[in-house]
């Protein structure tokens, strides 16, 4: 008992009855206004879902995708950038549908290619130092595995899209 004379009351939660989150928000960066619909019936065959998604609008061209699975959610943030009727759309993990008008949108991830470098540069640590200079660097494709002849490095990076990118001088 406590000391005005009521019980303590709660109840301890197993880690193993916590729910799994899988949902995402999308900020779609268009003027025109969305119908949940379509963006089903055009997102759903491109992601080749396993299991089901539910989408549900919050309004300003922001949506909320439920997966049902996990991996279905990861492989769509690991294919990104994604477009919808040709403008952007940047996605952002989600615990709590109340936290989504906090949610900046201000990121995206792409593969990018970087061409014009002398065949003994082609390496990770060159992808890493070129590719900090466009956003976070994610990942940095194996250069041996990559590109036709060694052409070109391709790295994965997270570009903040609220901001242009830094305009930089020809050597």
């Amino acid at each position: 008992m406590g000391d005005d004379g009521e019980e303590e009351c709660g109840v301890e939660v197993s880690k193993d009855d916590v729910k799994e989150i899988n949902k995402l928000a999308g900020r779609f960066f268009t003027k025109r206004v969305l119908n949940v619909e379509a963006v089903g019936r055009t997102f759903k065959p491109l992601w080749k879902l396993k299991g089901e998604v539910k989408i549900r609008d919050l309004g300003d061209n922001i949506l909320v995708f439920d997966f049902e699975e996990g991996l279905d959610m990861e492989r769509v943030l690991e294919s990104e950038p994604w477009s919808y009727d040709k403008h952007m759309v940047a996605f952002e993990r989600v615990s709590e549908i109340e936290n989504v008008p906090l949610l900046e949108f201000g990121r995206v991830t792409f593969w990018v290619q970087i061409h014009n470098v002398p065949e003994r540069s082609l390496t990770h640590s060159t992808g890493k130092l070129v590719g900090k200079t466009i956003g976070k660097v994610l990942e940095i494709a194996d250069p041996k595995d990559d590109g036709a002849g060694n052409e070109f490095l391709r790295v994965r990076v997270s570009i903040d899209i609220s901001k242009p990118l830094p305009r930089c001088r020809k050597l």
